[in-house]
């Protein structure tokens, strides 16, 4: 695995848009959490180097930080050789770390859709919508004469999205401050849902 500068996780906002040179430019704000470092896994100990960081869910600038979060994150990333790049054990990582103009790697879960049809699923084209045909939403015949069964590529009805989806090289737009929190703009949408984790990685 190669070798990162840094990770952080921030927390999925809301998307809008903001004025940069006469031109309005969509971006979705995130929430730098207070997250910090728990330990290093080495090699001798653990058979692999990694760091942990335990992530809270309320915003790392509140003032009481001992509040119990609705949920936690506690999640480590890899390390292609013992480091300490994230400072030492204990250590409460701080948003200034994020800069405008930086690169970075998202990885996150995308919105579920929960359980769907496979015209919904697959843009399947349907059949015809006119008066007289009963078949509006059905996708027809999937079966095979041989083998005989449905191959399992076929589309079928099934649970929609909710899948890990990476996105390379989003550029960090601005850092806005809204009501005395700083939010991290960053260009275009990203996936996940209202309130979701997601794991940035710099390059």
């Amino acid at each position: 695995m190669n070798a990162r500068k840094w990770w952080v996780v921030l927390v999925k906002n809301q998307m809008t848009r903001i004025w940069s040179w006469d031109k309005l430019v969509p971006v979705t704000l995130m929430r730098f959490p207070h997250q910090q470092v728990l330990k290093y896994r080495t090699m001798e100990k653990d058979g692999y180097d990694a760091v942990v960081v335990w992530i809270h869910k309320k915003d790392a600038n509140a003032a009481n930080e001992n509040k119990k979060a609705d949920y936690d994150l506690v999640t480590e990333f890899r390390l292609s050789a013992p480091s300490n790049v994230l400072g030492d054990a204990g250590v409460i990582l701080s948003s200034d770390i994020i800069k405008e103009g930086d690169l970075m790697h998202l990885t996150s879960t995308s919105k579920g859709k929960g359980y769907q049809g496979a015209m919904k699923r697959f843009h399947l084209k349907g059949w015809p919508k006119t008066h007289g045909s009963k078949f509006h939403r059905h996708v027809g015949s999937m079966g095979n004469r041989k083998p005989r069964r449905t191959m399992k590529w076929h589309p079928h009805a099934g649970h929609m999205w909710s899948e890990t989806v990476s996105i390379k090289n989003i550029r960090v737009h601005d850092i806005v401050a809204i009501d005395g929190v700083n939010y991290v703009a960053l260009h275009g949408s990203v996936p996940g849902a209202l309130n979701s984790f997601v794991k940035v990685f710099f390059s």
